[in-house]
């Protein structure tokens, strides 16, 4: 039995993540502030109880990094799901 590799048309470009991304950065610049300004206190009371006045910095520093990350790559997850649905929900409306 032989194994063929598929073969694929095109450069590889999926217009769909381009559109993702760009929806994600867009879902990041407005919800990623939002979201750090509702939780920059817990953090603060958190990282002053355990590592102290020096850490401080670092800590808001290091929850502004996590905050935008995972902003984006949530709004990327979520945008790249409803984008194939759409996509899919075309597709069986047509055929």
């Amino acid at each position: 039995m032989q194994h063929h590799r598929p073969v694929h048309n095109g450069n590889g470009h999926d217009p769909k993540q381009g559109m993702a991304i760009v929806l994600a950065l867009i879902a990041t610049f407005f919800g990623g502030p939002e979201l750090y300004h509702h939780t920059i206190d817990y953090v603060i009371v958190f990282a002053q109880s355990r590592y102290g006045k020096e850490w401080l910095l670092a800590a808001v520093v290091g929850w502004a990094l996590i905050v935008g990350a995972f902003s984006f790559y949530a709004a990327r997850i979520t945008f790249d799901i409803a984008l194939l649905s759409a996509v899919m929900a075309v597709v069986m409306r047509i055929f």
